[in-house]
């Protein structure tokens, strides 16, 4: 299961920037091969990351790791960009965000199995620290 779309990319990035990315040929046209090899790397790259957290393939694909996955494949197909680039400094903001679902400190919303998290409609009240007292006068 691809993470994002041929389609996913036009929208999120344009036809025009699609294909003076992936147009070796100077076709003028989108080039598929270019375009479905990078979107199979973006893919790997993320599932090691995943992989330590996650059963994959995983049978859902969270919307936010649609973006992540546009942005990894966006900058696999710019190639060699300075680390100011606008792409490059994307990538670098979701591979942080693949670093921290690794570490447990951010989750995609899914179980370990990949299905959507269960969640209950209670709220869980703890004891904590009261710092307005002095402030408000009281």
């Amino acid at each position: 299961m691809n993470y994002c779309t041929k389609s996913d990319l036009i929208t999120a990035f344009g036809m025009a920037e699609l294909i003076q990315i992936t147009d070796k040929e100077n076709a003028s046209a989108i080039d598929d091969v270019v375009l479905n090899n990078a979107i199979r790397d973006a893919e790997a790259e993320i599932n090691v990351w995943l992989a330590g957290r996650y059963v994959l393939p995983l049978p859902t694909v969270p919307e936010i790791l649609r973006k992540v996955a546009m942005d990894v494949t966006r900058y696999h197909l710019w190639g060699d960009v300075q680390a100011d680039h606008p792409v490059a400094n994307r990538y670098g903001q979701q591979i942080k965000l693949l670093q921290a679902i690794a570490k447990g400190t951010a989750s995609l919303g899914l179980d370990i199995g990949g299905a959507p998290a269960q969640t209950s409609n209670t709220v869980q009240i703890a004891e904590g620290r009261n710092d307005f007292g002095d402030r408000r006068g009281w």
